[in-house]
C-alpha cells in the first residue's frame, strides 16, 4: 500500500479491490452523485466508527447524514439533547424515551469522541425544526 501527502492535507492511498466491489462502488457513487473517492472514504470512516461504537449506525435525513442509535430511529444528537434536558441523567432520559439505558450510554460515548460534530448536528437539527415550524405556520395561516 503506497501513500503520499496531498495539497489539501489528505493522503493518497492505493488499495487493490475485487473488480465486483469496484463496479459496485462506481454504481453507488453515480447513484449518489458523488465521487468514488469521497464515497469510499465515507464508507471506510463510517465502518471504522461502527466498529468502535457498535450501537451506532449512519443514515440520511433532512439535516444530512448523521449517526443514529441502532434499533431505533433516534439520532445521537437527539439522544444527547434529551440527556441534557434531563439534567444529564442517562437513566431519566432512557425512561422518558422508553429505550434501554445502554443505547443512551452508547450515544454518550460517541458524543465524547465526536463532540464538535454532534454539537453541529444539534444546531442543524434545531434550524431544520425552526424552518419546518415556520412552514407549518405559514400553511396554517394560508388556510385560515
Amino acid at each position: 500500500m503506497a501513500s503520499k501527502q496531498s495539497k489539501q492535507g489528505k493522503q493518497s492511498v492505493s488499495f487493490r479491490f475485487d473488480p465486483i466491489t469496484v463496479r459496485r462502488l462506481k454504481d453507488h457513487a453515480a447513484d449518489a452523485g458523488s465521487g468514488q473517492t469521497a464515497l469510499a472514504e465515507r464508507y471506510i470512516e463510517e465502518g471504522i466508527r461502527q466498529d468502535e461504537h457498535p450501537l451506532i449506525y449512519f443514515r440520511e435525513g433532512a439535516a444530512g447524514r448523521r449517526p443514529a442509535l441502532l434499533g431505533s430511529r433516534l439520532d445521537v444528537a437527539e439522544a444527547i439533547e434529551t440527556i441534557r434536558q434531563n439534567d444529564g441523567s442517562v437513566e431519566e432520559a432512557a425512561s422518558y424515551l422508553e429505550i434501554p439505558v445502554e443505547q443512551l450510554e452508547a450515544a454518550a460515548r460517541y458524543y465524547g469522541e465526536y463532540t464538535d460534530e454532534v454539537n453541529e448536528l444539534v444546531e442543524r437539527s434545531r434550524a431544520a425544526s425552526e424552518r419546518e415550524r415556520e412552514r407549518w405556520r405559514r400553511g396554517y395561516e394560508a388556510l385560515a
